[in-house]
Parts: structure tokens; sequence; C-alpha cells
């Protein structure tokens, strides 16, 4: 005989929750939008973003991170122009959400971008990262042949969602 737990079946308790989470499942929706953007992401992204949310029924995070590396720690001038392009691009996504019934929650972190974004999505229930998709040539491509959209698809344990950029 299954034991009961506050006068419920144990087992009806257990089995109930699977059939809720499988109904979850089944419907596909989302409830948080993860999305990844600093102050060269076009405008695209924060709108597929909201676009995406209001589909599901979900709220955003816009999430920015200010990268540090040992060349620029302590330097203030630098730093401080990073934060502000990154509010810029978090306002963006909050502008994006304007009439709509989409909530945007604004996050600023500091580090590398690609494992902040993935942290922040293991261990805030993230459903859906939207990131832009960086059109890299030349040098830079040559330089950097990773980039950190590239980084965040391997990552992360949710599915990415990359958006090309605006032509």
């Amino acid at each position: 005989m299954a034991s009961t737990l506050d006068g419920t079946d144990e087992s009806t308790r257990i089995g109930g929750r699977e059939r809720a989470n499988a109904a979850a499942t089944d419907a596909g929706g989302f409830d948080r939008v993860l999305v990844a953007v600093d102050g060269e992401t076009p405008a695209s992204v924060g709108r597929a973003a909201v676009a995406e949310a209001a589909r599901h029924g979900a709220r955003v995070d816009a999430l920015s991170v200010v990268r540090m590396t040992a060349s620029v720690d302590g330097w203030d001038v630098v730093v401080e122009r990073r934060e502000n392009s990154a509010e810029v691009a978090l306002d963006a996504v909050g502008d994006a959400a304007v009439g709509t019934d989409v909530s945007v929650s604004k996050r600023l972190r500091y580090g590398d971008p690609a494992a902040e974004i993935a942290r922040y999505a293991d261990h805030n229930d993230i459903d859906l990262v939207v990131i832009g998709e960086p059109t890299r040539t030349g040098l830079r491509r040559y330089l950097s042949p990773t980039s950190v959209t590239d980084r965040v698809r391997r990552a992360s344990s949710v599915p990415v969602l990359t958006v090309p950029a605006d032509d």
C-alpha cells in the first residue's frame, strides 16, 4: 500500500505532478525568455525576444554583460563606456516591449559574456535564450574565430534562438 502525505496518496500525487509537467511540456510554451544584448546588438534581437515572449505569455529578462578583461580591469573610463553602452542596449529591449503585455527585467553583469549568459540561464529558470548572430568578417573573424553566440550555444542547457543582423 502506498504511503500517504497530508492525506494524499503518494502515487497519485507523483502521478499528478508528472501529468501536469507533461502537459506543460506538450504545450511547448516558455515562461521566461532571456535576451542577451550589448551596445552592438541590433534592435531586431530585442524585438524578436519580446515577440516570442508575447506569443507564449512569458516575461523577458534582458541581460547585458560588461566584458571585463585584464587590459581594462580598473580602467574606469573604458568600463564606464561599456556600462553606458550596456544600459542603452537594455533600454532598447524595454522600448521594444512598450505597447505589449510583456514585462521586461533588466540585468547588468560583469565578466565573460558567454559564461555569464549561460550561468544566468541555468540559475534563473530560463526557457529560451535569444541572442544576435554576429556578422564577423575579415580581421575580426581571424582574431576571434569563436563568437559569443557560438560559445553560448555550446554552454547553454536551454534552446538558443539566434537572430541575424539587420541588413
